[in-house]
């Protein structure tokens, strides 16, 4: 397993078993995990925590979507590496994802082996 340097990723899921199981992925990754369960706290969260370098994005959140709270981050952080996280698996999905800012793109169910790849990209 890949571990990391300390580093800390911003999950954002509303589906509360879906982030303790990426929470059990990451135990022995050495990476600090944020969790925010839904948009506005996500992006407050973000705005108020300049250690976050990465963020898993959910994009089917209720309420103000993960295409949205992308976009918001972007109003002020055009830089950190968002990868979107969705069950939507067609190519409209992942062009609509990278329109909206998303860094990358993974389908869910994770496979943890490409999200561990894809982690290592933007933090080494």
């Amino acid at each position: 397993m890949k571990t990391f340097s300390g580093q800390k990723v911003m999950v954002v899921e509303d589906n509360f078993m879906s982030y303790k199981l990426i929470e059990a992925h990451f135990r022995r990754s050495n990476l600090t995990l944020v969790h925010a369960g839904e948009g506005p706290l996500a992006i407050d969260l973000y705005r108020n925590d300049p250690e976050i370098e990465v963020i898993l994005m959910d994009i089917q959140l209720p309420g103000m979507n993960g295409l949205d709270v992308t976009r918001a981050i972007r109003e002020f952080d055009k830089d950190v590496p968002i990868i979107a996280a969705t069950a939507n698996a067609f190519d409209d999905d992942k062009t609509a994802c990278l329109i909206a800012g998303c860094t990358d793109y993974i389908t869910k169910p994770i496979n943890f082996s490409v999200l561990y790849e894809l982690l290592d990209k933007y933090l080494n």
